[in-house]
């Protein structure tokens, strides 16, 4: 994975869900531990440097949770990112039934995400647009994420 797409990845997933309590204490009880399959589908544009087409990417993986990381948040997270920078605060949640929105927003780097998930009794989509500064310049990209609930852990 090359660096833009790892810098993506990771602000991807401190927005998806990257805090440990707080604002995130509304979803506890809305995912059940075990193992979950996710799909993850990302569009960065047209990136300065990468050959055209190479901003959209797709990837699949799975994931044990476990409770305490259901608990604490961390059940949109993948494997790349395990937490929040301090320079980022999440604003504006509002959460009606089983679906949120908030924004993330972040100094270091400098980011912004608005995001929205809706629980299912089968996992969560969430979806997230995000601008970005990187290197100087504004880098806008769009992500898509699924999870879908497999059964127990093995």
């Amino acid at each position: 994975m090359n660096r833009i797409s790892t810098v993506a990845l990771a602000c991807f997933t401190l927005a998806a869900l990257g805090a440990a309590a707080g604002p995130f204490d509304q979803f506890k009880g809305k995912m059940r531990e075990g193992m979950y399959e996710y799909k993850m589908d990302m569009d960065m544009g047209a990136v300065p440097g990468m050959p055209p087409g190479m901003g959209k990417q797709s990837m699949t993986f799975q994931k044990c949770l476990t409770s305490k990381e259901i608990e604490d948040g961390g059940f949109g997270k993948g494997d790349r990112a395990r937490n929040k920078p301090e320079s980022c605060d999440v604003k504006d949640m509002n959460v009606s039934g089983n679906t949120a929105t908030y924004k993330m927003v972040c100094t270091q780097p400098k980011m912004t995400a608005d995001n929205k998930i809706t629980f299912s009794s089968t996992g969560f989509n969430m979806d997230m647009k995000m601008a970005m500064d990187h290197n100087g310049q504004m880098m806008n990209m769009n992500q898509h994420m699924e999870s879908r609930y497999l059964g127990p852990c093995k």
